[in-house]
């Protein structure tokens, strides 16, 4: 299985679902996001190691090879990680001409290319037909965490999810972001599951609730799926919440609410 975390509007906790999300499932972690928050969490103090390491990302060096990247191994239970890198900020401003190029496609689009064994090609279709092989391979669930807003590692990811989870905080500025989301990616995904996350016992958060429950705001293939509480350990935590020996409350709720989603996305694709 495939999940893809994605959201056009930023700060709605997709890095830390993801993390949480693969260490719950054994999932291979794969971090597309540029910024690298989910290998900043699994990496901690050496995450400057994995982002600045010498070299073009792991994914774009992947696509390139044809080969299968080496997830790399966590301690304390953390999930097998596909890392970030630095390399993949320079998609966009044209500072790496050998791992990426811009050209016009035949209908006239800008089209980001990334060199492959087949010759260069768009970085999402290369992406959407490289994930599920690297899966294959990995013999694993994959867990893809994603940048904000809408490019290239968002689409390829989003065209190859089997689930693409989608989280939205209840506000007036995640909701609106979230129809466009779902306008613009309905043909084009096979499984949607909107998770409300950061969920608060108020007022506001019960009103936002009651309009996402209005079935003309989530249509099909996206359908609502579990909250997420409002949790301090889901943002703190150095490592897997399951790894602890000694849980609290709040860490048994959060775990509660971590595998309802994970249990709920793998039911959309049996």
């Amino acid at each position: 299985m495939i999940l893809t975390l994605v959201q056009w509007k930023g700060g709605v906790g997709k890095s830390t679902l993801s993390v949480h999300l693969a260490a719950h499932l054994g999932a291979v972690l794969v971090d597309l996001e540029p910024w690298g928050g989910a290998t900043v969490w699994w990496a901690g103090r050496r995450a400057a190691d994995l982002w600045q390491h010498a070299g073009p990302a792991p994914v774009l060096k992947a696509l390139a090879s044809g080969a299968v990247p080496r997830p790399r191994k966590g301690g304390a239970g953390r999930p097998l990680l596909v890392p970030s890198h630095e390399g993949l900020l320079a998609l966009t401003d044209g500072s790496s001409p050998t791992t990426a190029a811009w050209a016009w496609s035949a209908d006239g689009r800008p089209t980001l290319l990334v060199p492959t064994p087949a010759g260069p090609r768009p970085l999402a279709q290369a992406l959407r037909e490289a994930l599920p092989h690297w899966a294959n391979e990995w013999g694993r669930d994959v867990v893809v965490d994603t940048p904000a807003g809408f490019g290239p590692l968002a689409d390829g990811a989003t065209a190859a999810a089997d689930v693409v989870v989608c989280p939205v905080t209840l506000d007036q500025w995640a909701v609106p972001a979230l129809r466009r989301f779902m306008s613009a990616y309905r043909s084009r995904v096979r499984a949607g599951l909107i998770v409300p996350n950061r969920v608060r016992p108020r007022r506001a958060d019960n009103d936002w609730a009651e309009l996402l429950t209005d079935h003309s705001i989530i249509e099909a293939p996206f359908e609502l799926g579990p909250p997420v509480a409002e949790s301090e350990v889901l943002h703190t935590a150095p490592r897997p919440l399951g790894q602890r020996t000694r849980r609290s409350l709040a860490h048994d709720a959060a775990l509660h609410d971590i595998a309802a989603v994970a249990e709920r996305a793998k039911g959309m694709v049996s």
